[in-house]
């Protein structure tokens, strides 16, 4: 499946971009391998290059677990230089081509991706992030939970946690949602009952119903 956002703005590198690893194959097989491994000494006992020698890493044997680094079930997983230290995202992360407004930006959700860090530019950094997803009963219970974060202003329940919005000033709010967004829009937050638009045969009209149950809807 691919990910995709809407430019808003201007954005270059540095400017609160995103940022890609071009090596899929590679950092895939290094992820998925690296449960088996443990380092001899820490990240903090020797320097940096002696740590990523691989005379210092060894099998883990009975002290290997099923913990995939930084996977956690519901959520994306989470890579950083302290876990996977030899993915050197540091280096290996790029950033994609300067945007503008309309640009539409794809990728791969299984690449290592990221946002700029620190912004150092001169103005926001904006994009719409649209997804589209089908009417299933799983999909109706998650846009229920990104109802509810939507409404105390937190991340999406497959984002990292934290405050959010939950504490900015001004903040949308359902108010402010239902003075802009369209009958289309309200649905794909969760705020109006889905509708019955082309809908062909039993199958669909039951999954449709279900949803509009998990929604809160009769």
């Amino acid at each position: 499946m691919f990910q995709g956002w809407l430019s808003m703005s201007y954005t270059k590198g540095f400017e609160g971009t995103l940022l890609v690893n071009p090596l899929l194959e590679l950092s895939t097989a290094y992820y998925l391998l690296r449960p088996f491994f443990r380092p001899i000494k820490g990240s903090k006992d020797v320097s940096t290059e002696e740590y990523l020698e691989s005379d210092n890493w060894v099998f883990a044997g009975s002290d290997m677990t099923s913990e995939l680094q930084g996977a956690t079930p519901g959520h994306g997983q989470e890579l950083n230089t302290e876990i996977h230290p030899h993915l050197e995202l540091d280096t290996s992360m790029v950033h994609v081509p300067e945007v503008k407004p309309g640009d539409f930006v794809v990728w791969h959700c299984d690449t290592i991706h990221a946002v700029d860090k620190v912004h150092k530019g001169q103005s926001d950094s904006s994009v719409l992030y649209i997804p589209i997803c089908p009417v299933t009963e799983q999909n109706a219970h998650y846009l229920l939970r990104q109802k509810n974060a939507f409404l105390d202003g937190t991340p999406g329940p497959d984002f990292p946690g934290g405050q959010g919005e939950s504490q900015h000033v001004n903040r949308p709010t359902e108010s402010y949602l239902r003075k802009h967004a369209d009958s289309e829009g309200l649905r794909a937050f969760g705020f109006e009952k889905l509708a019955m638009v082309e809908i062909d045969g039993p199958g669909a009209r039951a999954v449709v119903d279900k949803a509009n149950e998990i929604l809160g809807f009769q």
